[in-house]
């Protein structure tokens, strides 16, 4: 049975959400749905606009709701309401814009924009995205009037969309010459994660883009919007970015192990690519302390048939999916219509641990302190209301 609560807590959780609100710092808040709650307030005063019409209508054609005009008795001077006791009346009506207005506030998703770590265990995998946006990913795929580089992303963006809800720790590179952070460090975030995916660059690169004609961006198959001018980029070497995450996984094992629950196993790194490297031999160091770390490498393999490849890095491409596989890793050929499935499935297979982890909340929510402000002036209000109208009656 429910236990209804006591007098002593309704009276400690008002006086707590009472100096909650009035110690807020309003000047700091901000609104996410302002265009709602413009749209809801329209709405509001358009009825409340035809209220008063209908009031105004009705006094002129003389009808009532509460009239005793044709009732056949005569009526009173005395039991007439004078101004001061129609005043008391309609106060607490136009008091009732104030409660009114603080949902408006709540609908309109305020919220403080400060920040908060929050700290706690959860059980996860850990995995580095790589993404290749080197020059060989501008070039046509196949024959689908589509770059390299834009099927890498939606390969990619498909296997994030399948990994929703599975409590994955990620952090995301790109690399073409040199590594370039996008989602530098492990966040468990499906939302912002997905998002920086998404509006990541397709290529990185030192073209002289800003002269190009109308007629040269015909021809290319990656949008100008899509392309990150960084000096010294284009070419393809996955060493430096390899140790860039060697680097950023033993930092954060560093970290974890003053943690009691730390275990060093699910952890992985997924590499979306057309494996045409130019560094290969450079990379072996790299695999095997991948290796000795226990941390799988995966390939989302942007491959093509015979005859498509035009760069001397062809010879790379088998070498590198053979250091994958000998490395307990699997490629997946991205023309095989299950490929991203079955890179879900293996990831899936990688035992989950339990890891710390500390999350940057930027967003926190206000609209209860306003939902609160308007209960507590409706309860004042309607009280107030209703004796305002025993005084007042004649």
């Amino acid at each position: 049975m429910i236990r209804p609560p006591s007098f002593n807590e309704i009276w400690f959780f008002i006086e707590n959400g009472w100096h909650d609100f009035i110690n807020t710092d309003f000047n700091s808040l901000k609104y996410s749905e302002i265009d709602l709650a413009v749209k809801v307030g329209a709405v509001i005063a358009i009825l409340i606009l035809l209220k008063l019409l209908w009031n105004m209508l009705c006094k002129i054609l003389g009808r009532y709701k509460y009239s005793r005009m044709d009732s056949g008795h005569a009526i009173s001077p005395d039991s007439e309401r004078g101004l001061v006791a129609g005043f008391f009346l309609t106060l607490p009506k136009i008091i009732l814009l104030v409660p009114l207005t603080a949902i408006l506030f709540g609908v309109a998703d305020p919220f403080l924009a400060s920040i908060k770590e929050e700290k706690k265990y959860i059980e996860t995998r850990t995995r580095v995205d790589l993404r290749d946006v080197s020059g060989s990913m501008a070039s046509q795929f196949r024959q689908s009037r589509k770059s390299k580089a834009e099927i890498a992303m939606n390969a990619h963006l498909k296997f994030l969309e399948m990994r929703r809800g599975k409590n994955d720790r990620t952090a995301f590179w790109l690399f073409s010459d040199d590594p370039y952070p996008v989602q530098e460090n492990f966040i468990v975030d499906d939302e912002l994660y997905f998002l920086k995916a998404f509006d990541a660059p397709w290529e990185l690169g030192t073209m002289e883009i800003d002269y190009w004609t109308e007629e040269q961006w015909g021809r290319y198959l990656i949008p100008k919007s899509r392309i990150l001018q960084v000096a010294g980029q284009g070419g393809t070497e996955l060493s430096p970015i390899l140790k860039a995450v060697i680097q950023l996984f033993d930092d954060d094992e560093k970290k974890q192990k003053k943690s009691s629950y730390y275990g060093s196993k699910g952890r992985s790194i997924l590499i979306v690519t057309d494996a045409a490297i130019a560094d290969f031999d450079q990379t072996k160091p790299d695999f095997e302390k991948l290796s000795k770390r226990k941390i799988i490498p995966y390939i989302i393999f942007i491959d093509e048939s015979a005859g498509e490849q035009n760069s001397d890095q062809l010879d790379n491409i088998p070498n590198l999916l053979r250091e994958v596989v000998a490395r307990g890793g699997r490629f997946f050929p991205v023309s095989d219509e299950k490929a991203i499935e079955n890179a879900y499935r293996e990831i899936d297979k990688l035992e989950m641990v339990k890891v710390k982890v500390e999350r940057t909340i930027f967003k926190i929510p206000a609209f209860y302190k306003f939902i609160f402000f308007a209960v507590m002036s409706l309860m004042i209000i309607i009280p107030f209301g209703l004796f305002t109208e025993l005084l007042s009656y004649p």
